[in-house]
């Protein structure tokens, strides 16, 4: 599966070729529909992403297998979240947060989707088998925290 790249390093972790809501299978939708969105996991992630960063910046090898967990192409959500296990080093700083795997990959392509739906509504019936309401309006809820949130910047 190769999904679309955003919000820079948060997405990173995420293949980053872009495909459309179609050429997600129907069994990735329902895991994306399903999954929950937090403040405390949103903030959890930003740290995670934050701490990741500063680490990459003073050891290039870490910088190299973010890049790789980015660039490894997997073909469902399953193979996302074994990038996690491919990676060690790289979820070691979203489990420090106390992130799962599903979690790590989970967070930025639901929020994504979501807040694209919350800014753009008539992607709602588009996009219905892959965003929740609840999840839209989650994002309509904390939209002046998560817009502040250095990941949903690429940073």
């Amino acid at each position: 599966m190769r999904l679309a790249s955003a919000a820079g390093l948060a997405l990173a972790l995420v293949s980053t070729t872009a495909v459309s809501a179609s050429d997600i299978s129907p069994a990735d939708k329902k895991i994306m529909l399903g999954y929950t969105l937090t403040m405390p996991k949103l903030n959890a992630y930003e740290a995670s992403t934050a701490a990741l960063k500063a680490a990459e910046a003073k050891d290039p090898s870490l910088a190299k297998d973010v890049e790789a967990a980015g660039s490894e192409h997997t073909t469902d959500m399953n193979g996302e979240f074994a990038k996690m296990d491919h990676h060690p080093r790289v979820y070691a700083f979203f489990a420090k947060s106390g992130l799962s795997k599903q979690d790590a990959i989970l967070i930025p392509l639901t929020l994504m989707s979501a807040c694209t739906v919350a800014q753009y509504p008539t992607m709602a019936p588009a996009m219905a088998d892959q965003v929740s309401p609840g999840q839209i309006a989650f994002c309509k809820t904390n939209m002046p925290a998560i817009s502040k949130m250095k990941f949903m910047k690429g940073g």
